[in-house]
């Protein structure tokens, strides 16, 4: 796997750490095996992680698991709805892109942004997401982890009210 642009453009320890755990899993593979994903071995980043089932060879996605930094950044648990129906909404329309995007080029993706809430507070956050493959080499899983200044308990203080928008560098 290439982690040229996290360990080049990342400011958090944590998403680096992240890079360096998932490139040992995938060793002389392409990318790491679903099967290889120990969430155990994840647990400084827990909650700043989710998963995203590959529907229909990236057709579509569902949210699998949503961590708790993203459920306190979006108001709401994401986890077993699927992309499309978001987008129907109104909703998360620019996260398409980048699972998209992986789903193309089998590689990880690192996208440094702000997350902008409709009161236009923001905070800055890096974001790498992460492709896995089933038994026959296709990405069938993507995880998305983020790092931002802010802890936990302080989200509450730092972002405003609705849903964010997500404005990627």
């Amino acid at each position: 796997m290439d982690f040229a642009a996290v360990y080049e453009g990342s400011s958090r320890a944590d998403i680096a750490r992240l890079a360096k755990h998932c490139e040992a899993l995938a060793g002389t593979r392409q990318m790491p095996h679903r099967q290889d994903l120990r969430p155990s071995e994840l647990t400084w980043l827990l909650g700043r992680i989710y998963l995203i089932d590959v529907l229909d060879g990236g057709a579509d996605y569902r949210f699998r698991l949503f961590g708790i930094f993203w459920e306190k950044m979006y108001g709401a648990d994401l986890t077993g709805q699927r992309l499309s129906e978001l987008e129907a909404a109104g909703r998360l329309a620019a996260l398409r892109g980048g699972y998209d995007t992986v789903m193309k080029t089998r590689l990880p993706l690192f996208q440094p942004g702000k997350l902008i809430w409709p009161n236009e507070k923001s905070i800055g956050y890096e974001r790498l997401l992460i492709p896995f493959s089933d038994d026959d080499g296709q990405v069938s899983l993507i995880m998305g982890a983020a790092g931002c200044d802010v802890s936990h308990g302080d989200l509450v203080l730092h972002k405003g009210k609705g849903l964010p928008r997500l404005v990627l560098d």
